[in-house]
């Protein structure tokens, strides 16, 4: 059993008769006569019914034709792979998101990729802070999005990619009737903020939008912040765009405090200088870069 003999019987099925898979696969009408009798001869059992004008599946060739289907695409893939490994072609690409970054813009652009070369493998992380940036430096990922976080430019080609608006909030069930009004810094250590941490040392003794004295809880994802804060367990900062319905709702308020007040990180496209790019993590930074 050969790939090509496979090839001839699924296009003589698709195509309803010998005649017109020749011409759809540019082949003589005998040659694919023989290549389907080998077939039929090699696994010993008969797969089309030859009695009638037009060929018809037996019961052992409707059974055959689905597994034969399966194992035609994935040869067909395998085939694909080998000659985009023989270009040079990455067969995996790794980026590091940052949790601050907004991440519909992202999609859509891995959205194109992924359309374009359907058999890459993605191998998306999620990141705080400097853990982006960190990932792009030992070489584990192609390229992140990140905000600039101890970054020693050096080591890294750098591009703008976009600004997020960091918004101090707390629920409506912790603020009660002071929603609207200026509140304290000592009205606010009296409940926990609420942290995440970074997922690298790079941030080490800088602090982003922390009231010094204040109670704090430390979690590690930026949904369960959310969460935690819109529960009324605690406040802090959170980006806008993934908080815009709750506060056009009331269920987040925006705190009014100068120590706390909103603040816009610049958000950086990062890639190393030192370790080169495939042509696959070559082309993704250019739709990126748009």
């Amino acid at each position: 059993m050969t790939l090509d003999q496979i090839e001839t019987f699924l296009k003589v099925v698709e195509c309803g008769s010998f005649k017109s898979a020749s011409e759809a696969l540019h082949r003589s009408q005998p040659a694919l006569s023989i290549a389907v009798k080998k077939l039929e001869e090699g696994l010993g059992v008969k797969l089309f019914d030859r009695d009638q004008y037009r060929p018809v599946l037996t019961a052992a060739g409707e059974a055959f034709f689905l597994k034969a289907k399966d194992l035609y695409e994935s040869a067909r893939g395998l085939e694909k792979f080998g000659r985009q490994l023989g270009l040079g072609e990455e067969p995996e690409i790794s980026i590091a998101i940052d949790v601050l970054c907004p991440i519909a813009p992202v999609l859509n652009i891995l959205r194109v990729f992924s359309s374009r070369h359907p058999d890459t493998r993605l191998n998306i992380n999620f990141e705080v802070l400097g853990g982006a940036a960190d990932r792009v430096e030992k070489g584990e990922v192609q390229l992140a999005i990140s905000p600039e976080v101890g970054l020693d430019m050096g080591k890294f080609d750098c591009l703008r990619y976009s600004e997020v608006a960091m918004v101090p909030v707390a629920s409506a069930l912790m603020i009660g009737e002071r929603a609207g009004d200026e509140i304290t810094s000592e009205e606010l250590k009296k409940f926990p903020q609420i942290i995440v941490t970074d997922s690298s040392p790079r941030s080490s003794g800088r602090t982003f939008g922390v009231l010094g004295g204040a109670r704090q809880w430390r979690v590690r994802e930026m949904g369960v912040k959310k969460d935690i804060i819109i529960a009324g367990l605690g406040w802090g900062g959170i980006p806008e765009h993934m908080i815009s319905n709750e506060l056009t709702q009331g269920m987040l308020i925006e705190l009014k405090n100068q120590q706390i007040a909103r603040e816009s990180f610049e958000i950086f496209l990062l890639r190393s200088s030192e370790h080169p790019m495939g042509p696959l993590g070559q082309e993704l930074w250019e739709l990126f870069s748009k």
